[in-house]
């Protein structure tokens, strides 16, 4: 819900009521002006304006409204009362707007039940006007959406042209309920929907994962309000989740620099970044990550995050002075350990230790530094020691040294792991097949490292009680 009341923004999602009269307008003016004048007898001069119209409803219902301007409820209540007494007691043309007002007022009260009742009202007395439907509407969609939008199926049946679809579409939407929403949005077509009720259409589809259709959407609004930030902004989030960088990339151009009154937030950012990073742009894209931390709704599990990819950016780039200094941040901002977590320092330096771009003497250093962190953490977490023998095997196979050396640094580790996994009695198939395939590779050890033919052929018996029929361990045994 928060992502799609960023998208929106600050859009206005209620359908505009008709205008009134310019006289109306001018009177309402006309009294804003006399309350905003601070003078002593401000309310004995609208007083004296509402008796010269104490039988014209929409006059008094102007008065009203320019005291609920400025939050003077109770002279609000008592003029918009007065208006609604007219059309009770038959002294004026049945009408919905006093009662519409009297429900604002209630609203604005937070007091949902009378704000109901007076909608209700205002249905009575003027079947035809949608402005208590929409509004009772509204007051009920939080806690009975769906009768909600059976009360605008009834204004339907008063005025079939009004656009009780797009109102049951927001109604669904504010209640969360993507689904329903996008039902009623499909009903309507895209040249009848306002900027803000598009932009929401396309929201929900984004939120709901139907990436093409969101796309669709959003690509429609942003060729009819080209410089509409919500429209540049799905169309950038939609075009990231659907792995289309390239074109996620032209969408946040757009949104950065071709976008009226944009407000950027964390979610601008989270998905430039990532589209600067996926493409491979890993210098802009360690520039998005900062800013992305700079900005005002970033939590504190954001930044951390963002350090992690910066950290990946600078690794990609083979800096990994950088990398670790970025992924040190990191780790040092989170709130739990765990082997996953604390591997993370030892990959960096399997990561340097495979980099081309990494001299000998680097890699050696590298080798050091990764072989350590994986011994420390065999302590620390047994039921790990498996993977991490294995992995320590393969790292001399990355050093710049002949095959030889490398499988004397190697056998030991392989060694050791046969010996966790080999003493495990629910193997499953994948597991026999890691533990031959390490088999022979102590069995190139004992061959070609230590030159020891009868721990050799020791060991390729093991793997004959696996794979009997296994090429390399049966010509070793001259079967």
């Amino acid at each position: 819900m928060k992502m799609r009341n960023f998208i929106i923004g600050a859009m206005l999602t209620v359908v505009a009521a008709p205008a009134m009269a310019q006289s109306a307008n001018a009177l309402q003016e006309q009294v804003a002006a006399i309350i905003k004048s601070g003078a002593p007898d401000a309310n004995k001069q609208v007083a004296a304006i509402a008796k010269q119209n104490k039988k014209d409803v929409e006059a008094l219902v102007s008065i009203g409204k320019a005291y609920l301007a400025v939050k003077d409820y109770a002279n609000a209540k008592l003029y918009a009362q007065q208006a609604a007494d007219l059309v009770s007691n038959k002294k004026a043309q049945p009408t919905a707007v006093p009662f519409v007002l009297l429900g604002n007022i209630a609203v604005s009260e937070d007091d949902g039940g009378a704000a109901a009742q007076q909608f209700q009202q205002a249905i009575y007395f003027d079947p035809k006007n949608p402005d208590g439907y929409r509004r009772y509407a509204q007051i009920m969609s939080k806690t009975d959406p769906a009768g909600a939008v059976q009360t605008l199926e009834d204004l339907r049946a008063q005025r079939p042209d009004y656009p009780v679809d797009l109102i049951a579409a927001d109604i669904y939407s504010r209640a969360g309920k993507m689904s329903k929403a996008i039902e009623y949005y499909d009903k309507v077509q895209i040249s009848q929907m306002k900027d803000y009720e598009i932009s929401d259409y396309a929201t929900n589809l984004f939120l709901s994962k139907d990436y093409d259709k969101s796309l669709k959407v959003a690509t429609e609004g942003h060729n009819l309000f080209p410089r509409n930030a919500s429209f540049n902004r799905l169309m950038m989030f939609n075009y990231a989740d659907k792995k289309e960088f390239e074109k996620a990339l032209d969408a946040a151009d757009k949104l950065f620099n071709a976008s009226d009154s944009l407000k950027t937030s964390v979610y601008d950012y989270t998905y430039y970044s990532k589209a600067l990073k996926s493409a491979g742009k890993y210098q802009e894209a360690i520039a998005a990550y900062q800013s992305l931390q700079g900005q005002k709704d970033c939590d504190a599990t954001t930044s951390m995050e963002a350090d992690k990819s910066i950290s990946d950016c600078y690794k990609a780039l083979s800096d990994y002075a950088k990398a670790g200094e970025y992924l040190d941040k990191y780790l040092k901002a989170q709130p739990q350990k765990s082997f996953s977590i604390d591997e993370l320092l030892a990959q960096l330096y399997v990561d340097q230790l495979a980099d081309d771009n990494s001299a000998a003497d680097v890699k050696k250093t590298a080798y050091d530094k990764a072989d350590a962190l994986y011994a420390t953490l065999a302590e620390k977490y047994p039921d790990n020691a498996a993977y991490i023998a294995n992995k320590r095997a393969t790292l001399p196979f990355s050093l710049a040294m002949s095959q030889i050396e490398q499988l004397k640094i190697a056998g030991p580790h392989y060694i050791n792991f046969t010996e966790i996994l080999s003493a495990k009695s629910d193997r499953s198939a994948g597991e026999n097949k890691m533990l031959v395939n390490a088999y022979n590779a102590v069995i190139a050890y004992y061959v070609h490292g230590v030159n020891d033919m009868a721990k050799a052929k020791e060991t390729a018996q093991k793997v004959i009680a696996i794979d009997p029929e296994n090429a390399n361990a049966k010509a070793l045994l001259g079967q």
